[in-house]
């Protein structure tokens, strides 16, 4: 279900083009990471869990009134207690939040937003991003595609 969801956030986050909404589309796939691992479950990793709850909670609270830098402070607080939660329990090359952003930034990629744009709105490097892309064979899964009107309209949106 959560799966779902990302996908939807991820539908609006490609045509709205905001920080915000990116951060939203990626921590919805960090957060339904965690809870498709049963190993979380543990109560060793309540403290952290209730931390993740609460910094998101806090984020829901004021996504309607804060301004821009407000949240992608809130959404910074929300990335520093996953990390720890990703540093009790370290099995991945990258951590959660990177993963998401890169898995994230390729599919915009892959559905036809510049990599520029993609690159701009994660804060990784086009390197990155295409490695990421062709590693995982993204564009052969996705079958949706921006039209260059949808382009340039997410572009002058992010670029003001």
């Amino acid at each position: 279900m959560l799966r779902k969801l990302n996908d939807e956030v991820l539908r609006v986050a490609a045509s709205e083009c905001t920080k915000v909404n990116f951060d939203i589309a990626v921590f919805s796939y960090v957060l339904s990471k965690i809870v498709s691992k049963p190993r979380y479950l543990s109560s060793d990793y309540a403290p952290m869990l209730n931390g993740i709850a609460h910094a998101f909670q806090a984020i829901v609270e004021k996504l309607d009134s804060a301004p821009e830098d407000e949240l992608l402070r809130l959404f910074g607080e929300l990335e520093n207690t996953i990390m720890r939660l990703d540093a009790k329990d370290p099995r991945f090359f990258v951590d959660l939040v990177t993963k998401g952003r890169l898995k994230m930034a390729a599919t915009f990629y892959a559905q036809g937003m510049s990599l520029g744009v993609a690159a701009d709105m994660t804060g990784l490097e086009k390197q990155e991003i295409m490695d990421y892309s062709g590693e995982t064979m993204m564009f052969d899964r996705l079958k949706e595609e921006k039209s260059i009107e949808e382009r340039i309209k997410a572009a002058r949106k992010f670029f003001g």
